[in-house]
């Protein structure tokens, strides 16, 4: 072994390889937030409705720190057969917090402005990958 540490590399940092279907955390638990207000379960669905705000929040910070600091992996992820149909749950998770805003909240606003990105998004998202399903190589 040499003196400059060969053999010794890092793994990628869990940053670098994030994995592109985490805002399927953010879907779900609207879901369940929704589930539990038509129920009458007030309380779980605040509680479920304020995590997922702070999951939206992370996930979209950790999205933006791996653009800025790992982009390569990003796209690679995004240019990916199997890994680019996972970032469409950043559309569904958007658009479940959206609802959740407009059922939950007095924010209409809010709820208007996440499903304005949601729509956004789908169109960007739902378009890269159907172009990497049809004209990239496997």
């Amino acid at each position: 072994m040499s003196a400059t540490g060969a053999g010794t590399e890092r793994p990628p940092s869990r940053l670098a390889t994030m994995f592109p279907g985490y805002f399927a955390l953010v879907m779900a638990t609207g879901i369940v937030s929704i589930a539990a207000h038509l129920e009458g379960m007030e309380l779980v669905s605040r509680v479920l409705f304020w995590a997922n705000v702070a999951f939206f929040l992370i996930l979209w910070a950790a999205t933006g720190a791996r653009f800025l600091l790992h982009r390569d992996r990003l796209i690679a992820d995004l240019t990916s057969h199997p890994r680019s149909v996972l970032f469409l749950t950043m559309v569904a998770g958007t658009g479940v917090l959206g609802s959740q805003f407009a059922m939950l909240t007095p924010w209409s606003g809010v709820a208007e402005a996440l499903w304005l990105l949601g729509t956004g998004l789908w169109v960007l998202l739902s378009s890269v990958f159907f172009t990497v399903a049809t004209v990239r190589e496997p």
